[in-house]
């Protein structure tokens, strides 16, 4: 074989190497890209690639996306030395660390950030207005044709780039290539030998406009990952709030039938039992105190007394309806409520604590059902402190709102009931209907409001009402305050 025969042959055999060179890089970067979904990954293994020794071998690489509002092209990312010095540190690091380009790409994570701050300073100063229809970088990505700058020019546009963008970048001299899918433009890889100073071959141009066709695609798909991520969290909201709705709809009809059967059964049993109790009564009163027959007379009372007691209860519940609203003063209010109930304070050994904050505003609310939720929270307070403590009411006001504290020092509520604390007929008394808490969460609901408490058995409960001094400051889309109520435990 002579010597021409013999240099063609090797020129093929080293075409041939480097195409399989090629082939193993592109191949490398596609499976580490197939395992992220993540773009700012997605873009450091692409410019990786680009730019490791047994990669590409660029220098320094950048990647040119628009921004979310398409004004503008920037830089988004960078890989490589800011200068000589940062040049020789990271290749010789990177020879110490990675024996292979499939090690170096699965290494890479947001850990590098901070490698490669001098690089990105210089990549995020890169902005091209995408409206500037002149601009010769602009053209190159809407050709989707890579390209080559020599001292600033696109040979074959015929075109300079913009001095500033030159002087950001520090070189006039680098390979371009579009990035994009479709019809759509996505932005521009660029890289260039700006700290060897090593001529872009032809080749090597080929190459980079592969990479970017791949850069192009995962970009594409991360994003495509990411707003369908956004679109299952957003129909899973969407779900959970209809799942609500429609919980609140069953919830509203049951206790609709179930407030009608109770009224109609409340008020048959009310018309006999207030003839029972009047003339149970008018017995006990004509019985003389030595009639062995006085004992029996007071306990029949006294169980009078009590299903009069869970009548009202009943009827009250059902009779919530829309309140109609007046400013009120909140601190007369609560004064009315510990007065109602002062015979059953001083019975139970409770010291009452009244702490209201002085030239507190009126507040537009139905007195009527707000004073019956307060009585239902003291009378549950009273209940808890048999053996006597301290009860406390505190009013404040929270900007436009005012919120109502009621602690007791009692034997708290236990974890366990704190999801059916609000639900209908639910009670862990003896006696009793379950329905004072339930009304109180109706009340404040109707209100547009909100309830939530804090215990701690053994210790104590303190329930929060919060209201709205003017209703058209309230909530539009009010949640039933038994659904948003929260329960923290505080040591």
């Amino acid at each position: 074989m002579d010597a021409h025969g013999s240099s063609q042959l090797g020129s093929a055999a080293a075409s041939s190497e480097r195409r399989i060179a090629e082939l193993t890089i592109l191949y490398e970067v596609s499976c580490a890209l197939q395992k992220t979904v993540d773009e700012e990954k997605a873009l450091r293994i692409i410019l990786a690639g680009v730019t490791a020794g047994r990669g590409l071998g660029f220098n320094r690489a950048f990647v040119l996306l628009a921004d979310s509002n398409e004004e503008w092209l920037e830089g988004r990312l960078a890989v490589g030395p800011a200068s000589p010095e940062d040049a020789a540190r990271i290749w010789r690091e990177m020879r110490e660390k990675h024996q292979t380009l499939e090690e170096l790409l699965n290494s890479i994570d947001h850990s590098m950030d901070q490698e490669d701050f001098d690089i990105n300073e210089i990549a995020f100063r890169l902005r091209i207005r995408l409206s500037d229809r002149e601009n010769v970088l602009l053209k190159v990505m809407h050709s989707h044709q890579a390209c080559l700058a020599h001292d600033g020019w696109i040979g074959y546009l015929g075109s300079r780039i913009e001095k500033q963008f030159l002087e950001i970048l520090g070189t006039g001299s680098f390979a371009l290539a579009p990035l994009y899918l479709a019809d759509r433009d996505l932005g521009l890889l660029l890289a260039d030998n700006a700290i060897t100073k090593v001529p872009i071959e032809l080749a090597n141009l080929r190459t980079l406009q592969i990479f970017a066709q791949a850069a192009s695609a995962a970009i594409e798909n991360t994003r495509l990952y990411e707003e369908l991520a956004a679109k299952v969290i957003l129909r899973e909201k969407t779900n959970l709030t209809l799942r609500e709705s429609q919980d609140h709809l069953l919830r509203s009809v049951r206790l609709s039938t179930i407030g009608k059967m109770a009224a109609l059964l409340a008020h048959e049993i009310r018309t006999p039992l207030v003839s029972i109790g009047g003339f149970a009564r008018k017995m006990l009163r004509s019985t003389p105190l030595e009639d062995p027959r006085r004992e029996e007379m007071q306990i029949i009372v006294s169980e009078v007394t009590h299903l009069e007691r869970l009548v009202d209860e009943v009827l009250s519940f059902s009779r919530i309806a829309h309140p109609e609203y007046k400013p009120v003063d909140i601190a007369s209010l609560i004064q009315s409520v510990i007065i109602a109930l002062q015979d059953e304070i001083e019975k139970n050994a409770v010291k009452p604590i009244i702490d209201i904050e002085s030239s507190l505003p009126l507040v537009e609310v139905d007195e009527s059902q707000l004073r019956q939720a307060l009585l239902n929270l003291v009378t549950n307070a009273l209940d808890a402190m048999t053996g006597g403590g301290t009860l406390t009411i505190k009013a404040c006001r929270d900007g436009s709102c005012i919120e109502i504290a009621l602690s007791d020092t009692g034997i708290g509520i236990c974890p366990e009931n704190w999801d059916r604390l609000f639900s209908p007929f639910f009670t862990t008394k003896v006696t009793g209907t379950g329905l004072g808490l339930a009304v109180v969460s109706q009340v404040i609901h109707n209100h547009r409001g909100s309830l939530r408490f804090d215990s701690i058995p053994n210790r104590g409960t303190t329930f929060y009402i919060r209201l709205a001094l003017h209703q058209e400051d309230a909530p539009v889309a009010p949640v039933p305050a038994n659904v948003e109520t929260s329960q923290e435990t505080r040591i």
